[in-house]
């Protein structure tokens, strides 16, 4: 169903953008990084997925039908970009092993054990990131934003009714997550740095660029995470096999080479000029 908000209108022809889009883009962008915090609970990739949602909002801008609210349309293309983005984990859950294992009359959970899990708000993410981004996003913004489930189903372009199985089944995959745990990411919460704090900053760590502070936290992390180590180990081996590369313009095109080149030449030239 297309959008009512949406002119089919191209660009070519010279419709002029609503003079306000800009100051009207500009006044959500605020309610739009929180709403991105929720969806992905990792701040840096929120700031990403806001940002690139306000730049494919302005690059469409004569998209909208003039006096159509900006808010809507900004809800539909920054879910649609989470869910877009999102990656399939080793330990995603299976939706139909999920209803399944909750048709069983024998299945339960220890109903104080997930809700003190769910309070830790890194064990309450953790188990979040487990769910299929598409159920995932439908639990954040009814139970933890507020949407109606109307709302929900018109942002995502789906029924109401599907919308409702989303949330009911959402919700069964989030308690199974949460009651079942994982040993390995108990360990990391054990941590005083967590998996991702530590992992932003091994590529820094690997080329000497961290302050004390920070390498000795990422030290500190490595010698007692269970899954970080592995990963460092994977990078350092990567980057060592790179630079045993004898040729590297047969991976780098000849053009980028010679515009990489050239941009290095003028700063080095323009150091000597000063």
């Amino acid at each position: 169903m297309r959008d009512p908000a949406i002119t089919s209108v191209p660009d070519d022809q010279g419709q002029a953008a609503p003079t306000d889009f800009g100051a009207a883009l500009e006044a959500e962008l605020p309610r739009l990084a929180r709403l991105a915090i929720h969806l992905t609970h990792d701040p840096v990739v929120a700031e990403e997925a806001a940002q690139e949602a306000a730049l494919r909002a302005w690059a469409r801008r004569r998209q909208l039908r003039d006096g159509a609210p900006v808010a809507p349309w900004l809800n539909r293309i920054l879910v649609n970009l989470v869910i877009d983005r999102s990656r399939a984990r080793r330990d995603e859950y299976n939706v139909s092993d999920v209803e399944d294992r909750w048709h069983d009359d024998d299945y339960t959970v220890d109903p104080e054990q997930v809700l003190a899990r769910a309070e830790l708000r890194d064990e309450l993410e953790d188990g979040l990131v487990r769910l299929p981004a598409g159920y995932r996003v439908v639990v954040v913004l009814h139970d933890a934003v507020g949407w109606p489930v109307s709302a929900i189903a018109e942002v995502l372009r789906i029924g109401l009714p599907a919308a409702k199985q989303r949330l009911r089944r959402g919700r069964m995959m989030l308690v199974s997550a949460l009651a079942e745990g994982d040993p390995r990411r108990a360990a990391s919460l054990a941590q005083p740095v967590h998996c991702w704090q530590a992992r932003r900053h091994i590529s820094a760590y690997l080329d000497g660029e961290l302050d004390a502070v920070t390498r000795a936290k990422v030290e500190g992390h490595l010698a007692g995470c269970p899954t970080c180590p592995p990963l460092y180990a994977g990078l350092v081996g990567v980057r060592a096999i790179l630079g045993g590369l004898r040729d590297p313009d047969t991976v780098v095109e000849s053009t980028i080479a010679t515009r990489i080149a050239t941009r290095l030449d003028r700063q080095q030239s323009g150091t000597r000029r000063r």
